[in-house]
């Protein structure tokens, strides 16, 4: 008992980031997994859909301030409000954009929801004020499920985008609060504009990876199959949650300094051993709980390979944020799509599913290969040039 507790001190705030992600994205998976045995596989693949317009138009809109957020106020450079006021008015005009073209005002105000959460978020990770952060990405996830559930019954599948929207929104409550109790500086933002620049391009490039799937296969190869899909990538969220917090830990921490290469490589053992359970025990627990989703299985297990390029991608992309090597992290991310999205025609015509779900495989390890070769590259420059100084 007193080893672990030992154990939990000296991880104290990798522990508590842990914990609210695990809790946090346990109560999300279960509210997917729900809403898969609520709609059926068309509806489902029909929701995932509109969540990837929702998803890369909020990503467009918070021009990269997220991780720039982070990373700066980690540095104790004061940069919140400036370019926290520049992400809203820029989430505002793709608001009034989605109304336009697809007359969803849900659409909407998810993106407005988004950019104001995840402005405070990241503001949390990067003052190391984990507790806050642990209380608000739990909150956030609980009333997800409840909104999304209600008004589910009330507008359908519209009305679970609400639900997602306003579990958002209503953290634009401590986010103003924070912006006017933050000096605005624009003259700050210039120094580091390069870096921001880059921050955006990696996060445009990020999105386009996880949703560009979703909104080829939907109108391509059917929404029922987008369903199966989307229940694959849902149980690959779960199976890579470990190096997914490990990363929101060791982000700000290698952006100070504090390399946690042990750290890394634990997870990095972890993301082998989950691999191998994703393909092992999937084919037992969809059958059981998703009866019509059976095509998700070997989906599932075909990406549960893709644990480990991942995982060994996010730990040497927290290094290289953490230097401010943004640029070969946003090229392979650019790698990562240039491979899938030729494969999801390609495989997909000749494999079908099977050739979708091995099309995210060979992009994961495209990417995981640049990223090792960069990482090794650059830092072997940078010992050289520290010698010669």
């Amino acid at each position: 008992m007193n080893k672990f507790r030992k154990l939990f001190e000296k991880f104290e705030d990798l522990s508590i980031i842990g914990i609210a992600n695990i809790i946090g994205s346990g109560i999300s998976a279960i509210f997917w997994f729900y809403l898969a045995s609520l709609l059926g596989t068309e509806s489902y693949g029909e929701l995932s859909y509109l969540i990837s317009i929702a998803g890369v138009a909020s990503v467009l809109s918070i021009v990269g301030a997220s991780k720039t957020i982070t990373v700066y106020t980690a540095k104790k450079i004061d940069i919140f409000t400036s370019i926290s006021l520049i992400a809203i008015c820029s989430s505002v005009v793709t608001a009034i954009s989605l109304i336009i073209i697809f007359e969803n005002p849900s659409l909407s105000i998810y993106v407005i929801g988004y950019v104001f959460f995840n402005l405070i978020i990241s503001d949390l990770l990067g003052q190391l004020q984990y507790k806050k952060y642990a209380k608000y990405f739990i909150i956030q996830k609980i009333l997800l499920v409840s909104f999304a559930i209600g008004f589910y019954h009330l507008f359908g599948i519209n009305g679970v985008i609400l639900g997602f929207a306003l579990s958002f929104l209503i953290f634009s409550i401590p986010t103003i609060k924070k912006i006017k109790y933050s000096k605005l500086n624009f003259k700050i933002l210039k120094k580091r504009y390069g870096f921001m620049i880059n921050s955006y391009g990696m996060d445009i490039t990020r999105a386009f990876s996880g949703y560009t799937d979703k909104l080829i296969i939907g109108p391509i190869f059917g929404f029922a199959l987008l369903g199966n899909y989307h229940l694959g990538i849902q149980f690959l969220s779960l199976l890579t949650l470990i190096p997914s917090i490990v990363m929101q830990y060791t982000l700000p921490q290698d952006s100070i300094g504090n390399s946690r290469i042990k750290l890394k490589k634990i997870t990095v053992v972890v993301s082998v051993i989950l691999s191998i359970i994703g393909i092992i025990l999937m084919p037992h627990i969809i059958p059981y709980f998703f009866p019509e989703f059976l095509d998700a299985i070997i989906i599932v297990q075909i990406i549960s390979i893709a644990v480990i390029p991942r995982t060994i991608s996010v730990m040497i992309i927290s290094k290289l944020l953490g230097i401010l090597q943004s640029k070969l992290v946003i090229i392979g991310v650019g790698i990562y799509l240039g491979i899938q999205i030729p494969s999801i025609f390609i495989l997909g015509e000749y494999f079908g599913i099977a050739g979708i779900a091995f099309a995210l495989v060979f992009a994961e390890i495209g990417q995981c290969g640049f990223l090792i070769i960069s990482n090794k590259y650059f830092t072997k420059n940078k010992e050289e040039i520290n010698e010669k100084k």
